[in-house]
């Protein structure tokens, strides 16, 4: 094949890929909206939640997290143990805690709520009960290394969770707290049977 004819083909393809390209621009920008009622992922979740008065599990739900961080120990030449608040965030993530399949070794898993209308949602943890009840393991994944594990209670308010994990560095210990405050369906609408799909 000649350099003519070899360079006539690329500009052929280059010309075709443009026009495509802008083709789809197009039609994108064009698309008329949908004729039907549109739902989000979090409003099918707010359905299989809100399909029961009760939940098929106590800890399913749609909830806020929030973090506090703080550093407790003994000063330089001091008796007296000390803790000091280091970090703190509200509400920085939103979740949703299911039950897992039956067969599953998961009993509940969490999923990121953060990102709309994502093609995916990702699996960011698990919950393991406690054999005895009353408490949770709970496995945070990570993108790269092993997942971190927090203990987690049930608050004497059946809408909060909260979770701690603790590490030592020296003579000083750094408590992690997870506080999930669920939002969807929150107990009084249970009761009452009041589903309107926590908005």
């Amino acid at each position: 094949m000649s350099a003519a004819i070899r360079i006539s083909c690329v500009g052929f393809l280059l010309t075709l890929s443009a026009c495509v390209h802008i083709n789809t621009i197009q039609s994108v920008k064009h698309q008329k909206p949908s004729p039907y009622e549109q739902i989000d992922f979090e409003d099918v979740l707010k359905r299989y939640l809100g399909k029961d008065f009760k939940p098929s599990a106590p800890m399913e739900g749609i909830y806020e997290v929030s973090c506090t961080i703080t550093k407790k120990g003994k000063g330089f030449l001091s008796r007296v143990e000390r803790e000091k608040v280091i970090g703190r965030r509200e509400n920085y993530a939103k979740v949703a805690i299911i039950k897992d399949w039956p067969e599953s070794k998961r009993e509940y898993l969490e999923i990121s709520l953060n990102a709309k209308s994502a093609p995916h949602y990702p699996i960011i943890g698990e919950f393991q009960s406690f054999s005895e009840g009353g408490g949770f393991i709970y496995k945070h994944y990570r993108p790269k290394g092993e997942p971190v594990s927090y203990t987690f209670t049930q608050d004497l308010q059946p809408e909060i969770l909260e979770g701690v994990k603790s590490e030592v560095k020296g003579n000083k210990t750094i408590i992690y707290k997870l506080t999930y405050l669920k939002v969807y369906p929150k107990r009084s609408e249970i009761v009452t049977g009041k589903k309107d799909g926590g908005r």
